[in-house]
């Protein structure tokens, strides 16, 4: 099979494309023909050797797939061939074929195609974590969503629009505005412009929640636009800056900070994961939730695509097709 290989930590236009051979399930895995595979941020941090794990090389990047079941290792009850499943890989995405444990697999909708399906791992599953388990949002409160054309940011607007509370966002360009209206925001800021944090508290009341995937000013603003018992859940630092806090400003409105690390779930708490896939599939079928696809590229053009997600010039979810 077809596939990138990361031989030495190295930047997106140094990966290489190469033949290898396929991979054959372990006992407990599944073996998936991936139809399509997300882009994510950690990708590149996996391959420049910057994430918070340093996987062995060499190693094939991508963490999430859809695809079809065709082949099964020994002892796997819950999957069979021609099943059509998504799955977090990990490692092993940006290629024809990946083996993944059984745990790490999970059904498709069938009115769910499979650009959908890729995109429906990483990004839902973390807005789930940082909405519902870490913010704790109400049905009656007003969640704020940074970068809220990217893919946490249009799979937290619709999480919280499908919990039926009140969205705002903010994005880091006027074109991508009607973005973050159309993943359901009511309300839709450039956090470019310096009055954004004051506008919200004066004009618009505050809010209660507010997720928060790009960290430096942004992430200080953000405390001073949070109401009473306020919660405010830091997913990540798109901006490249991990930002310093005044903790007294926490204290002047008795607001809560908590941290998102998703993969601590996936890795010990399997059975929160699972429920939470129950939530988010039946809230698609519902019509609540429907991932914003930025663009498909053929799987030689991963570099590219990795390139365009990480320096903010996608939207939505940016999909590779083997």
């Amino acid at each position: 099979m077809k596939a990138y290989v990361v031989e030495s930590w190295c930047e997106p236009k140094d990966l290489k494309f190469q033949e290898i051979k396929d991979p054959i399930p372990k006992q407990g895995e599944v073996l998936i023909e991936i139809k399509a595979a997300g882009v994510n941020f950690p990708d590149r941090l996996l391959m420049e050797g910057k994430y918070q794990e340093r996987p062995t090389r060499p190693f094939i990047p991508g963490i999430e797939v859809s695809g079809v079941v065709i082949a099964l290792g020994e002892g796997v009850t819950n999957h069979k061939v021609g099943d059509r499943v998504i799955a977090l890989c990990w490692l092993g995405g940006y290629a024809e074929k990946v083996a993944v444990p059984e745990k790490d697999v999970y059904p498709m909708p069938a009115s769910m195609n499979f650009e959908e399906g890729a995109g429906f791992i990483v990004t839902y599953q973390s807005s789930y974590f940082a909405v519902v388990e870490r913010g704790h949002l109400k049905p009656s409160e007003t969640l704020l969503v940074h970068s809220g054309a990217g893919g946490i940011g249009t799979s937290a607007i619709q999480i919280g629009k499908a919990i039926g509370a009140k969205i705002y966002a903010t994005v880091g360009s006027e074109e991508k505005v009607e973005i973050a209206k159309r993943a359901g925001a009511e309300l839709v800021l450039n956090y470019h412009d310096a009055t954004w944090s004051k506008k919200i508290r004066k004009e618009y009341g505050g809010v209660d929640v507010v997720v928060d995937p790009v960290g430096g000013d942004v992430f200080g603003k953000s405390i001073l636009c949070t109401n009473f018992e306020g919660r405010i859940v830091v997913v990540g630092f798109t901006s490249g800056v991990i930002p310093k806090i005044a903790t007294n400003l926490l204290l002047l409105n008795n607001i809560s900070l908590s941290g998102l690390y998703w993969n601590l779930y996936q890795r010990n708490f399997p059975m929160r994961i699972k429920s939470a896939v129950e939530q988010l599939n039946q809230w698609y079928m519902e019509g609540k939730l429907k991932p914003i696809v930025y663009k498909t590229y053929p799987l030689v053009e991963a570099p590219q695509a990795l390139i365009n997600v990480t320096t903010r010039k996608s939207f939505g979810k940016s999909i590779l097709i083997p």
